[in-house]
């Protein structure tokens, strides 16, 4: 069973009005869109919409398709991506990413990409034009968790590189696969195709972007690092911002290319050239860990000067040679408190928390975002509790009796970082004989702290709430470094399997294409540099 995820949610900021209703040869775009995924063998399709999703809704025909609505298209592609693969049926076995501008594809294009993944094992099925990939994608239902690790404006090629071995590239004789329509000239000189009867083929160089999800020129194509950016933060996520302050030529990098790394090794943007991005993805992971910045230099001069406090050198092996400066700052997620119930205590905490700069998450039942100014999430139901910790969550249950023994029975035996319990001492050992009773064991009883916070004859809401913020910042500034917090969609992303590069000696991911096979085994490398020093002399690398 295949799904059929159309993406129409964007903002058609160059267009002036919705681009999904710009008429292409009398039709509207989605119109032409939707022909070409009914025609096609799909079991399910689903029409992402955002921007004027009403407007759309009652313009087009949605005959055979659902329609469901991104609330979060502003912040690109991907958040419209990972609503897509939500919304498709559970029995699906495989999303075809359709595109919402590509008006020209057609039924047998996507009919070949169904029929090439049943006679194989290919987890990504991409179709091409003359030896070019196009639009759409068939993804296998296994990289769902991946899906929605994506950030930003990307699409699915953000994970093509961690499946170099699961891609099967499908030749159509298709050029609708490679036009997608972004301006209101490449609107009119479609339609004038249409009208005139020319070839579409004509239409494939208007529309051409350069290879590569990243442009690295300054043009509109580039990654918007700082878009980027700020929704990993939004969603509370590690990742480490590297921008380089200085080069000396020859390099291919220059002061003010930007990158993001996130904790799942998944690189964003250009700094310049394969050697740097492989040393910068390893370097940022030991920054993430330490929590602190440095400035790493590539530079073929490496290790021949006494080091400088505060640089991190490593050996260029670019044929292209120069020095590069990169400053790499790891950017740490908020804290998080996390506080279950709607009390006095309760507001005073979310109050004081904000203060100190915790990401404020709320948790009650019957809870009106209204009610809770400045929470960063608000949650009604206490299964979802789960969902939401990590290891640098603190957690205080403040119900009022009301709900403490559900919510603790969420909380206990969690990796959380502090759980405590507000309530009297005789109320307290109610709760934790009514834990033992249903069968949370005495070692993660004894995680919670009750009374919560420090002893210092508390007595207001919000004395009680300084005292247990008071505890907390005592359990955070003691306590030894914790697992590295990742996003639940990162954490559950592929790990990746990784070998040395016998010249340089840097980690490389297993599914490198850069490899070599001697005496019968396979040699992984970094860049194009590395592996030509190994072919020429493998002897000087293996000794």
């Amino acid at each position: 069973m295949i799904s059929a995820i159309v993406l129409a949610a964007g903002t058609s900021s160059r267009m002036g009005s919705p681009k999904s209703l710009l008429t292409v040869g009398g039709r509207s775009l989605l119109e032409h869109v939707l022909e070409a995924v009914r025609g096609a063998q799909v079991d399910d399709i689903v029409v992402v919409l955002g921007h004027e999703a009403d407007r759309i809704r009652s313009e087009v025909s949605f005959n055979g398709a659902r329609s469901v609505v991104n609330p979060a298209y502003s912040e690109g592609m991907s958040s419209s991506i990972r609503a897509g693969v939500r919304a498709a049926d559970a029995r699906s076995d495989g999303f075809l990413i359709v595109l919402g501008d590509q008006p020209f594809v057609a039924s047998a294009t996507l009919d070949a990409l169904i029929a090439r993944r049943n006679g194989s094992n290919a987890r990504i099925l991409i179709p091409t034009y003359e030896g070019r990939r196009g639009n759409p994608v068939l993804l296998d239902r296994s990289l769902s968790e991946e899906v929605q690790s994506i950030t930003g404006d990307q699409g699915c090629r953000a994970i093509f590189g961690r499946h170099t071995q699961g891609i099967l590239e499908v030749p159509v004789d298709d050029p609708g696969i490679l036009v997608d329509l972004d301006t209101p000239e490449q609107i009119a000189r479609a339609d004038e195709v249409l009208r005139t009867g020319r070839p579409i083929a004509g239409l494939v160089t208007m529309t051409e972007r350069p290879r590569g999800n990243v442009a690295p020129s300054g043009d509109s194509l580039r990654v918007d690092i700082f878009r980027v950016a700020g929704d990993l933060r939004a969603r509370n996520e590690p990742f480490v911002l590297a921008t380089v302050v200085r080069v000396e030529r020859p390099s291919s990098g220059r002061p003010g290319f930007k990158a993001i790394v996130r904790a799942n090794r998944e690189l964003i943007g250009w700094l310049g050239g394969s050697c740097a991005q492989s040393v910068l993805v390893a370097e940022a992971l030991r920054a993430l860990r330490d929590g602190r910045p440095r400035l790493m230099r590539l530079t073929p001069n490496a290790g021949s000067s006494p080091p400088e406090e505060g640089v991190v050198e490593y050996v260029m092996e670019c044929e292209s040679g120069g020095t590069m400066d990169i400053y790499v700052e790891p950017q740490i997620p908020k804290p998080q408190l996390l506080v279950v119930g709607d009390s006095p205590v309760a507001a005073a905490l979310r109050a004081l928390g904000r203060v100190l700069d915790y990401r404020i998450v709320v948790v009650a039942p019957g809870a009106k975002e209204s009610e809770f100014p400045g929470a960063d999430q608000i949650v009604q139901e206490l299964e979802r509790i789960p969902d939401l910790l990590t290891p640098e969550t603190y957690a205080v249950v403040a119900t009022m009796g009301k709900y403490d023994e559900a919510a603790l029975a969420q909380l206990a035996g969690s990796r959380i970082a502090y759980l405590g319990l507000v309530a009297s001492r005789r109320r307290a050992a109610a709760v934790l004989a009514g834990l033992g009773d249903s069968g949370v064991d005495s070692a993660a009883q004894a995680r919670i702290q009750s009374p919560a916070g420090l002893d210092f004859s508390a007595e207001t809401p919000e004395e009680i709430a300084l005292s247990i913020l008071a505890q907390i910042t005592q359990v955070r500034r003691t306590s030894g470094p914790r697992e590295l917090t990742v996003s639940d969609a990162v954490s559950t992303a592929r790990p990746f399997a990784m070998e040395k590069d016998v010249v340089c000696g840097m980690d490389v991911e297993s599914d490198s294409p850069i490899r070599v096979m001697h005496a019968g085994r396979t040699y992984l490398f970094c860049s194009e540099g590395c592996r030509a020093r190994f072919v020429k002399s493998p002897n000087l690398f293996l000794a």
